[in-house]
């Protein structure tokens, strides 16, 4: 027996039959029906559409055999490739190369073979569309025009596959970079909104004093006194602004949330800060319900983000005189933190929309506030970088309670 020798493109030849991405792949019933065809009108035992890698030759699709691959140096197909016509055996029993060969000398006792090679749509033999047969036959000129004529079929066939498979994979890539921008987009509509709703109210403020002091409303010393009292206020929002961009940041970069122990007692009283002046302004108590012992898991900016955005809401949509609650409770394994109003509250169909958080919703504050209507869905996304969710419950003209749940750190984490 002689094995054939690789081919003086062999590398090329390979790296063309890998990108078709054919082996090792499901039969194809087009593939199918054609070998079977060709059985049939070469009068053959077996016919293969047999691809032949550096080690094997596999059968994308066979008929008459069960084989679904045979090794590389008892192929047929691999002497077949290095030349450009058929390559046909008539009587394997009295050819030198095959005389000996496991498949003449057992199963499947090939004694004719005729292979036609298979090219790539760049030019490289990829393997043969061969038929075989059990005892020695000569194709007649008709025959061997049916084969060449059914190998032209199947190259088609496979360009086309090929160019499917390119188009799906160049889809595939564009819908991947058409959620990178959708998500690029999301993140920059969120953080235009965040700095909008939480950055306003001490730039306003700021912006009133200079504007008063211009119209000589203001003395000097009216200034001093009014910049000392906005001080603390500026300075909560450069700490703010500062770590809107870092999950900006994080949001571009899909960094993942780091979750680390939370005092109840330290976060709770500082983001009451940043809504003081609002609902001072409305005359409404902010009341503090915190368990000062209790440590929950989370990330402090984003823990932040969320009360900020939910006091914000209970102010807007509570009446002057009315109160609101800040609240921090142990249930079970978990810190239960959130907010409690008793201003406006929703309607049945308004609560059920909010709930699927696919609903972006805003109605004026109980002293005509507006608003962009993406707080809750904000939150919502923070929540989700934290494995939790927003829980709602609201009675119409009674109020509402937004609050999630954040696992009880461990104690030797809480007392590092």
């Amino acid at each position: 027996m002689i094995s054939a020798e690789p081919l003086p493109n062999e590398e090329a030849r390979l790296a063309a039959l890998f990108r078709q991405e054919l082996l090792d792949t499901p039969e194809e019933e087009d593939l199918n029906n054609l070998v079977k065809l060709a059985a049939q009108l070469c009068g053959s035992d077996i016919s293969l559409i047999s691809l032949v890698d550096n080690h094997r030759q596999w059968f994308k699709a066979s008929h008459g055999l069960e084989a679904k691959e045979t090794p590389k140096e008892f192929a047929f197909c691999a002497h077949a490739i290095h030349g450009d016509d058929l390559f046909e055996i008539p009587n394997a029993l009295e050819d030198e190369r095959f005389a000996d060969n496991p498949f003449v000398a057992g199963d499947p006792h090939i004694r004719s073979y005729a292979g036609q090679p298979l090219r790539s749509p760049d030019g490289y033999k990829l393997g043969t569309f061969c038929v075989i047969n059990r005892t020695p036959k000569v194709l007649t000129p008709e025959q061997r025009e049916v084969l060449a004529l059914l190998t032209k079929q199947a190259e088609r066939y496979l360009e086309l596959r090929y160019r499917i498979h390119k188009m799906n994979r160049s889809m595939k890539v564009i819908q991947a970079q058409a959620y990178a921008l959708e998500q690029v987009n999301q993140v920059k509509d969120q953080l235009i909104a965040v700095l909008s709703h939480d950055l306003r109210s001490p730039i306003a403020s700021l912006e009133g004093i200079v504007e008063a002091f211009d119209q000589d409303c203001l003395s000097a010393e009216d200034v001093v006194t009014l910049l000392q009292e906005l001080r603390p206020q500026v300075k909560q929002t450069t700490t703010q602004l500062s770590q809107v961009l870092r999950w900006a940041e994080q949001q571009m970069h899909h960094e993942n949330v780091v979750m680390k122990p939370l005092s109840m007692a330290a976060i709770a009283p500082k983001t009451l800060q940043w809504v003081k002046e609002r609902a001072k302004t409305k005359q409404i108590s902010l009341i503090l319900d915190v368990d000062e012992t209790l440590w929950a898991l989370g990330d402090e900016a984003l823990v932040d983000l969320v009360l900020r955005n939910l006091l914000g809401n209970a102010i807007k949509y509570s009446r002057r005189g009315d109160r609101v609650v800040l609240f921090a409770r142990k249930q079970g394994d978990y810190v239960q933190l959130g907010v409690q109003d008793h201003g406006l509250g929703m309607e049945p169909k308004t609560l059920k929309k909010l709930r699927n958080f696919q609903y972006q919703f805003s109605s004026p504050g109980t002293e005509n506030e507006q608003g962009t209507g993406l707080g809750l869905l904000l939150c919502q996304t923070y929540l989700q970088k934290m494995h939790t969710s927003l829980d709602i419950e609201s009675t119409w003209k009674q109020g509402a309670t937004f609050a999630f749940r954040l696992a009880i750190a461990p104690q030797e984490s809480a007392d590092q």
